[in-house]
């Protein structure tokens, strides 16, 4: 299954589209496609990911996306390791590919 995702970041206007490719439900590829240098570095080093260790067997901080998120210094709350999680996890139909969001308003 393939799937894309497309990552909305906020104030800094770096969309990036990723794509994630599994044809046997655990190994996955995924590509990405953004105009920040170092989500392109994060990219360059992902490599394919197992689904099932990504995904259901790792906490987050020790997550392949997430430890390449820290070492090429993503901004902290940059959303890109989570959409390759969640684009990887459906492309392996772990889960289905629907929409997630974070919606950030300013209250009075």
């Amino acid at each position: 299954m393939t799937i894309r995702a497309e990552v909305l970041p906020g104030a800094c206007g770096l969309k990036s589209v990723l794509c994630a490719s599994c044809a046997d439900g655990l190994s996955v590829t995924v590509t990405v496609e953004s105009a920040c240098p170092k989500v392109q570095a994060m990219a360059a080093a992902l490599g394919e990911l197992n689904a099932l260790d990504e995904v259901l067997r790792r906490p987050l901080v020790e997550t392949t996306p997430a430890r390449l998120a820290a070492e090429h210094r993503l901004h902290a709350t940059c959303p890109v390791p989570i959409g390759v999680l969640k684009a990887a996890e459906a492309a392996a139909g772990l889960a289905l590919a629907t929409r997630c969001e974070i919606l950030l308003e300013q209250s009075t």
